[in-house]
């Protein structure tokens, strides 16, 4: 064995998994993607249950807790909630629930983000664990604050997912007084804006590990006649202020209070 194989096969996992991953991504073929960017560094891989294939990326810049999503991941891979259903995940990140999403044969998938390196990296495993999907991610314009934002008006999908953002960056250890304003007033966007974005019998799931934002979005549903439902063993009452994992919680607009018409989400040109 050749002294640079060996040193090859000694690498640690992950870092071979990244030199995997750029050859993956610029295709064994040579093709260069003019969809992708290529010049984000990579701050590290994972190992994700729902992948057993291969590892997924985290961009540097782009904030990722494994644990947040356990419950919504599962949801999606074993429940096979999204099988042919037009899919929207709002803050996608890293775009690993949409990844599992496109793999569990959703029939359309959309994401967004406010963070450019996010947008960039959810192409990117995009590319590399679904080559075969297509995915439609998109930037949300730097004066859209809500929810919403990137999404046309009255585009609709039968399942709104996420894994609510954080507007500092991801840590409750750094809340500020205005970072928690900003938290809560994404939330009111985000009940505010589903009688426009659902299907009838549409279903919004999203997870948090903050329970004062949790409480705040239950009331706010329920002022709004949504119904507010926690999918887990836990009750939001025995939590911590701050947990893990993520607690997964579904938001159902009656159809009485949706606006406007079904019309179908559509990708973008």
């Amino acid at each position: 064995m050749s002294k640079i194989l060996k040193n090859y096969l000694e690498l640690p996992k992950r870092l071979v998994s990244i030199c995997v991953t750029l050859v993956l991504v610029v295709g064994c073929r040579g093709e260069y993607r003019t969809d992708l960017d290529y010049t984000h560094r990579i701050q590290q891989t994972w190992e994700i249950k729902e992948i057993e294939d291969a590892f997924l990326t985290q961009f540097e810049q782009v904030v990722f807790e494994p644990d947040d999503t356990i419950s919504l991941r599962e949801q999606i891979s074993e429940a096979l909630i999204v099988e042919g259903r037009d899919v929207l995940e709002l803050a996608t990140g890293t775009g690993l629930l949409s990844v599992l999403s496109l793999r569990c044969d959703a029939k359309l998938v959309v994401a967004t983000d406010t963070n450019p390196v996010a947008v960039a990296n959810a192409r990117y495993n995009a590319a590399v664990l679904a080559p075969d999907r297509k995915i439609d991610v998109r930037q949300v314009p730097a004066q859209s604050e809500g929810a919403f934002g990137g999404i046309k008006e009255m585009e609709r999908f039968d399942l709104i997912i996420c894994n609510t953002p954080w507007i500092n960056g991801g840590s409750t250890q750094t809340l500020t007084s205005g970072s928690l304003e900003k938290h809560f007033s994404w939330m009111d966007s985000l009940a505010a804006g589903l009688p426009d974005h659902l299907n009838p019998s549409g279903r919004c799931l999203i997870t948090s590990r903050y329970r004062p934002a949790i409480e705040y979005l239950r009331s706010h549903c329920q002022e709004m006649g949504f119904s507010f439902q926690v999918l887990d063993d836990r009750t939001i009452d025995d939590l911590d202020e701050a947990f893990l994992p993520g607690l997964l919680m579904e938001i159902k607009v009656p159809t009485a209070l949706l606006n406007g018409s079904a019309s179908g989400a559509t990708l973008s040109e």
